[in-house]
């Protein structure tokens, strides 16, 4: 048995066995990009567990066996929104990889959107300054994987909170909007809450369970929270689940 509206403090493999096949409706998350994170230019907050810096073979298939279970536990034309950055300025394309084992696990693609961050800004990186030698590509984008299970449509009737002006606007396969800040949420690699809440409106019903493997910081089931859906999500990390419940707490002002 599984409770609705929970973090667990567990491996996700462990949550996902509790469920029942053909549970979700949605699942929104955003995996460790495997970038070696606190270890490389950018980034030099760790995880507190969690080694990013796996063979990439053996990330490919860790990531596999964890969707091939949510697979299963999805409903018929339930999604999943999976949020991924490549490695080493696109050198490692980690989101093809991605669309291919989830071809491969038969999810059907539904779209890819590209997340500009808009952080373009004080760029130091540029490989060969002003030399075709060997010139860097910072990416100031990630991006979106969106699948279905079996069907591309709903098979299954719902209420919508979207309002037009919404739709319109992330109906386009460019989302813009500003990344989260670490200091601010006290987690190595947060995405905002605008990420979340564009997905579970555009690709669930109100009211919908929505999973989220790797929670972190709370972010995809505080949007679910905010948003009248039913949230799941696992944090291997005690530190990252505690900040997860701190935060979800913190806004029963809302409610």
């Amino acid at each position: 048995m599984i409770d609705l509206n929970t973090i667990y403090n567990e491996d996700c493999l462990n949550t996902i066995a509790k469920m029942d096949n053909d549970f979700l409706d949605l699942t929104v998350t955003s995996p460790p990009y495997n970038v070696d994170l606190g270890n490389n230019k950018f980034n030099k907050n760790p995880y507190d567990l969690y080694i990013d810096n796996k063979d990439h073979q053996d990330y490919i298939n860790w990531l596999k066996e964890i969707f091939y279970n949510i697979y299963l536990k999805t409903k018929s034309s339930g999604r999943i929104c999976i949020n991924i950055g490549d490695g080493k300025n696109g050198g490692v394309p980690s989101h093809s990889d991605v669309i291919q084992l989830m071809k491969d696990l038969k999810w059907i693609p539904i779209t890819t959107i590209i997340w500009d961050k808009n952080n373009v800004s004080n760029r130091t990186a540029w490989g060969s300054f002003m030399s075709p030698s060997c010139p860097s590509f910072p990416t100031p984008f990630e991006y979106l994987l969106v699948f279905a299970k079996d069907n591309k449509k709903l098979q299954y009737k719902g209420e919508t909170d979207l309002i037009k002006d919404d739709f319109v606007k992330w109906s386009l396969a460019k989302w813009s909007f500003t990344g989260e800040s670490l200091k601010k949420i006290g987690h190595p690699a947060p995405f905002p809450l605008e990420l979340p809440i564009r997905c579970i409106k555009m690709f669930s019903w109100i009211n919908s369970i929505i999973y989220d493997p790797f929670s972190g910081s709370g972010t995809t089931a505080l949007a679910c929270k905010l948003n009248n859906r039913n949230f799941i999500g696992s944090e291997i990390s005690q530190e990252y689940y505690n900040l997860s419940l701190n935060r979800l707490n913190s806004q029963n002002e809302l409610f």
